[in-house]
């Protein structure tokens, strides 16, 4: 229970500067499911956000500047609507309700996919914050996605909570992965643990010793080292997908 009592990084305002920030792209309901997408072209990230859901923190700006870079950028609402703190007496409820195959591989197969192969998409990369994470190492065993990236990650619990073998997760992996871990983050998802055990090359790990869980989408950017870290994390992840997409 230590992991949902954690600290975290709180603030609202915008990627290079703090503020108020206005996303750029647009909102679209499929099937009941609203996605936010911004961007074209056959080159896709699908996002995957944090327990603060889908209107939280500095997610929409990540995808903005992303889609300046070249990419469509599709991020689907798995929670429709909802979301939960880390002090919320519900969070592990409310977690277990969005496994894999309860929920979000009906959402991925059946709208969020086809939705951006319908826009053009062909080749894609996905990226998660926090719980977001949770869906990219299952996006990283579609034969169609080539890279993904995990931001402070937390699969490493939330599979846990979902009584899921994260080893027999890793082992499904079919594409190069970077992982941007805060210090304080599970042993698993740092040099030396499971993930680089399991995927050996596949994997690449840079520890923000610096920072504490959620500082990309929630930090305070009035901080300078926060403002560091957060520029040289979008820096990572863009030439982590120029280089494998």
């Amino acid at each position: 229970k230590q992991w949902y009592q954690r600290r975290v990084a709180i603030t609202a305002g915008g990627f290079l500067e703090s503020g108020e920030y206005s996303p750029k792209g647009k909102i679209v309901n499929i099937d009941g499911l609203d996605i936010y997408h911004i961007g074209q072209g056959e080159k896709c990230i699908i996002w995957s956000y944090d327990i603060f859901g889908f209107n939280g923190g500095r997610t929409r700006e990540f995808c903005d500047l992303l889609s300046e870079k070249g990419y469509q950028v599709v991020l689907p609402d798995y929670y429709r609507g909802e979301h939960v703190t880390p002090t919320d007496p519900n969070l592990v409820p409310f977690l277990k309700d969005f496994s894999y195959d309860n929920k979000l591989k009906a959402d991925l197969d059946n709208i969020v996919i086809p939705f951006a192969k319908k826009n053009g998409a062909k080749v894609f990369g996905s990226v998660g914050t926090c719980w977001g994470t949770y869906p990219v190492i299952y996006l990283s065993s579609y034969p169609d996605f080539k890279a993904g990236v995990s931001m402070h990650p937390s699969h490493s619990r939330v599979a846990d909570i979902h009584g899921e073998n994260e080893a027999d997760l890793l082992k499904r992996v079919k594409c190069p992965q970077l992982f941007l871990s805060a210090n304080g983050e599970h042993p698993n998802c740092l040099k030396g643990g499971l993930a680089e055990k399991v995927l050996g090359d596949m994997v690449t790990i840079v520890e923000f010793s610096d920072m504490i869980h959620g500082w990309t989408t929630r930090g305070d950017l009035a901080d300078e080292k926060i403002k560091r870290d957060v520029r040289k994390s979008f820096s990572l992840l863009v030439d982590f997908f120029e280089k494998h997409l």
